[in-house]
């Protein structure tokens, strides 16, 4: 007996959501992707811990270990950086699990940026797809969270660049 699933369970299930910050789009880059050592965990407070595999600063290639906590379990996986373009997109991707994470950052004058940012499940097991319409509200309600509080962040008028020191 062959399966044989429907076409629509082989393209990625993602959501998008984006707000306007009244910051130039340099400093909103700056955060997201240039400190995103010093900020992932700020806006995404699942993430307990975080490695740089490839060191830091983060670009194109670098691969980071996360541990995320989820209903109190330790969840471990990979990510790797797949566009670092200064200063309109910032995105990785999965390596053991099937998502993308895209952050785009478009000038809309000289003290206003537009941040979008958008999810996508990239693979879905054939187990988990009768919850595919659950999947995808969690989705847009996470997508909707992490915008309003990266909003929320960007909004500080404390916001100043991470400068890293070294001794000599």
């Amino acid at each position: 007996m062959q399966l044989k699933l429907n076409s629509y369970m082989d393209t990625p299930i993602g959501a998008e959501a984006n707000v306007v910050i009244n910051l130039p789009q340099r400093l909103v880059f700056e955060f997201i992707a240039e400190n995103f050592h010093g900020n992932y965990q700020k806006w995404m407070p699942d993430v307990v811990e975080l490695e740089f595999m490839d060191g830091i600063p983060v670009g194109k290639g670098s691969k980071v270990r996360q541990v995320k906590l989820e209903n109190n379990q330790r969840i471990r996986s990979i990510f790797e950086v797949i566009d670092c373009n200064p200063y309109d997109l910032f995105s990785f991707e999965g390596k053991d699990v099937p998502y993308r994470q895209i952050y785009r950052i478009d000038a809309l004058g000289p003290q206003e940026t537009k941040l979008a940012f958008r999810f996508e499940l990239l693979e879905i097991d054939f187990f988990t797809r009768p919850f595919v319409k659950l999947i995808r509200v969690a989705i847009i309600e996470g997508v909707e969270c992490t915008v309003k509080t990266l909003a929320d962040l960007l909004s500080q008028q404390t916001l100043k660049p991470v400068i890293e020191t070294t001794g000599g």
